[in-house]
């Protein structure tokens, strides 16, 4: 599990017992940089149709999937053995209905099969609508 939220005290004390902070990020940084451009490159090479801006920051890709539902879309990817997590499932306004959060923390090993289990699934659901559940989604 990832602390989301770890008390300001805790932060500041663990700011003045950490040292060489900065080279730790920056090593961290550079990381995420290479995960992240090794994920867009599968995505736009496997999955020409999807859509997404270079994430500014964070970890993860929000794509666009080109006219359909992405709580369902993720049901089929879920039986094709990778989970993402669909957009409407975060957005309070009801929107980003089409679109997924795929994180890019992942060794490029794990980021090229994901990508393979993605179109594979894409190309089942594109192919049979009958593959389509269309299930409430709720992040928790």
């Amino acid at each position: 599990m990832h602390d989301l939220g770890g008390s300001v005290l805790d932060q500041l004390a663990a700011a003045e017992l950490v040292t060489g902070f900065d080279a730790v990020r920056d090593r961290r940084v550079a990381l995420l940089r290479e995960r992240h451009d090794h994920l867009a490159a599968g995505l736009r090479r496997e999955l020409p149709d999807w859509a997404f801006d270079p994430a500014p920051g964070g970890q993860t890709l929000w794509v666009r999937l080109p006219g359909c539902d992405a709580a369902s879309y993720a049901q089929v990817a879920l039986r094709h053995g990778v989970a993402v997590l669909p957009g409407g499932s975060l957005d309070p306004s009801g929107g980003s209905g089409d679109r997924l959060r795929i994180a890019f923390t992942a060794d490029p090993a794990v980021l090229d099969d994901a990508v393979a289990k993605l179109a594979a699934a894409w190309r089942a659901y594109a192919a049979d609508p009958a593959v389509r559940p269309v299930l409430p989604v709720m992040a928790v």
